[in-house]
């Protein structure tokens, strides 16, 4: 870094690359918690065997303290792997953040989610409420809850904002498609629309073990992908939901979704990641693939300041490859099947490190809500 400018020198190829000290930070993916109150078999962390634990309130207070330097900053999203809700101090936290200058988004799997949860968050008022149904009706053990119960957390939500006068939170509901609960899937339209919900986001499964693999819906023929689609997408677009579909056949386009919406992922421990795939350490199956998945970390917020994180040379050089996705395909190589790069995302043949030659978040096969 050139410490008179702030700028990063890059080395790409045979050129040396000035990337300038930027403030376009625009989402904070934050992960209250790593706990969660299901045991869903999908689950990133399922036998993984990390540390689970709560986000410290000294370390969220500092965070939101910080991230009001960062001017284009407009989404605080609460997610992440774990169950935002069971963190103790969970409305103390979305108050926080609603009380700046910040839109305020919430996923939970809508388990905790009773009348007096409902009419909490009706009071706070976050922008967007998501409402997880993933991979319900799979057919896998494990998941403690079914659409039953997610429809009716959704109608309290829904009853307690209109009792507030309040067209906020917007109601909405994230769903994984699997082989086995696509057709109840294109029957939930419907009832969705009647508990308040007006957006769906789907996305497609990311195998967790190799019993998984028969789950994907991906990858399949244009022709295929274009008559799934269309299926889904008139499913949900009759009842007037509006509808995010995944690909379901491969690209040769690649977009990070992460590195485009200038997100970063803060984690229970107050460790930023970039993204949520690269949040965790997991085993995931690509395309048949068993792959290890290596957390990857660009600072501490215990240790370190935002931006500081945000600004060091690995995190913005990161950045910027990935804008341009210049970085390693391992689908698009003839080489996959003898090579050793894709069994981590530890590094790739450029030398990149963490990679992302191997994501399926970039191919959207896979959406985050």
């Amino acid at each position: 870094m050139n410490a008179s400018t702030g700028e990063t020198l890059l080395r790409f190829d045979d050129s040396t690359v000035s990337i300038p000290r930027e403030r376009r930070l625009r989402r904070i993916l934050l992960e209250l918690t790593s706990r969660c109150n299901l045991d869903c078999p999908m689950c990133f962390l399922k036998g993984s065997g990390e540390t689970r634990g709560d986000l410290e309130w000294e370390v969220l207070e500092s965070l939101f303290d910080q991230a009001e330097g960062f001017p284009d900053l407009e989404w605080v999203h609460f997610g992440g792997v774990g169950e935002p809700l069971v963190h103790p101090r969970v409305l103390e936290a979305l108050r926080a953040a609603a009380g700046k200058a910040w839109s305020v988004r919430l996923t939970t799997n809508g388990t905790l989610v009773d009348q007096a949860m409902a009419r909490a968050l009706a009071k706070i008022g976050p922008k967007v409420v998501d409402f997880s149904l993933e991979a319900e009706a799979a057919g896998l053990p494990g998941r403690d809850s079914d659409a039953k119960t997610i429809l009716g957390a959704m109608r309290a939500l829904d009853r307690a904002r209109k009792d507030e006068g309040r067209s906020f939170p917007e109601i909405r509901a994230a769903i994984v498609l699997t082989a086995s609960n696509l057709e109840k899937v294109l029957l939930l339209p419907k009832a969705l629309r009647e508990a308040g919900a007006t957006r769906v986001s789907l996305s497609n499964i990311v195998p967790t073990s190799e019993a998984m693999l028969p789950l994907a819906l991906y990858p399949v023929s244009l022709e295929e992908e274009a008559a799934l689609q269309k299926d889904i997408f008139l499913a949900f677009q009759k009842e007037g939901l509006n509808v995010a579909l995944p690909r379901f056949a491969l690209s040769s386009e690649r977009h990070c979704s992460f590195a485009r919406s200038e997100t970063l992922v803060v984690r229970w421990d107050g460790k930023v990641s970039p993204c949520t795939r690269l949040s965790h350490g997991y085993e995931e199956w690509v395309l048949g693939r068993k792959k290890r998945v290596c957390f990857h970390s660009f600072g501490s917020l215990r240790e370190e300041t935002l931006e500081a994180i945000w600004d060091s040379p690995a995190y913005a050089s990161f950045r910027w490859r990935l804008r341009r996705a210049l970085y390693a395909s391992c689908l698009d190589c003839n080489l996959l099947p003898v090579c050793e790069y894709p069994k981590t995302t530890e590094s790739d043949c450029w030398g990149d490190s963490p990679a992302c030659s191997d994501c399926l978040w970039d191919r959207n096969l896979i959406r985050c809500p």
